[in-house]
């Protein structure tokens, strides 16, 4: 039988648990994804035994939690996962720059991954380096896609896309070709600008962010403009 890790969601505080090693599981009372790696971890052997735990901590805070984590560290420390390398490790830390076609990527990470079946959060961190995304930056997206009605947790550690392409076709933003203005704002600017500026500036006037990155995707494709270093494009 796995055994369970109880831990505490980082940001609301509420205790949870999920099967020993499991990396990720997005935390059911406020819904942050959590990195168990990271958090403080007691051992229990059955899910009884973790469900009843859970309610304990909840109920009687951080004391008794911390007791057991006590009586846990060398099991954990057997059951958790060799931490994995990704991209987000070897980068700056805080918040991540917003590439060209990032969202783009990352949607199609999802469509192979998480279409035609669930997915887990530790699979699609995985494979983040792979798709050069920034982990933390992708569980953002994910929870707002969530919220936007494309993606569901079928299980607090798992994801799927679940809308139709009905649904999809309904709900698609209008696509306006800004290019032309894009290099206007970019002259404006000395010649460089980031990424980040340029969507700001766009969102004011009303074009959505879809129209904007598919504009940079076309610019950087037809040579005019280029990236220097991640998040930041310049006029060639």
């Amino acid at each position: 039988m796995v055994s369970l890790l109880v831990f505490a969601c980082p940001q609301c505080r509420h205790f949870t648990n999920a099967p020993a090693g499991q990396r990720h599981r997005r935390c059911s009372y406020c819904g942050k994804i959590i990195d168990i790696t990271k958090a403080m971890c007691a051992v229990f052997d059955t899910p009884n035994a973790a469900s009843a735990a859970v309610r304990e901590f909840n109920a009687r805070g951080d004391n008794e939690f911390l007791a057991a984590v006590e009586r846990s560290k060398d099991r954990v420390r057997a059951l958790m996962p060799s931490t994995i390398i990704g991209i987000e490790d070897i980068s700056s830390k805080g918040k991540a720059p917003v590439h060209v076609g990032k969202r783009k990527m990352l949607m199609e990470m999802l469509e192979k991954e998480a279409r035609d079946k669930p997915c887990s959060l530790d699979h699609i961190s995985e494979l983040c380096r792979e798709y050069k995304l920034e982990w933390f930056w992708v569980e953002d997206e994910l929870l707002k896609l969530a919220d936007s009605g494309l993606l569901v947790f079928p299980r607090p550690w798992t994801v799927q896309i679940v809308q139709s392409s009905e649904k999809k076709m309904e709900k698609a933003p209008e696509k306006t070709d800004v290019s032309r203005e894009i290099l206007a704002t970019l002259r404006e600017a000395g010649g460089t600008s980031s990424v980040k500026e340029i969507l700001s500036q766009f969102e004011a006037r009303g074009v959505n962010q879809t129209s904007v990155e598919d504009s940079l995707d076309k610019l950087m494709q037809s040579g005019a403009i280029f990236e220097p270093r991640p998040g930041v494009v310049s006029i060639v």
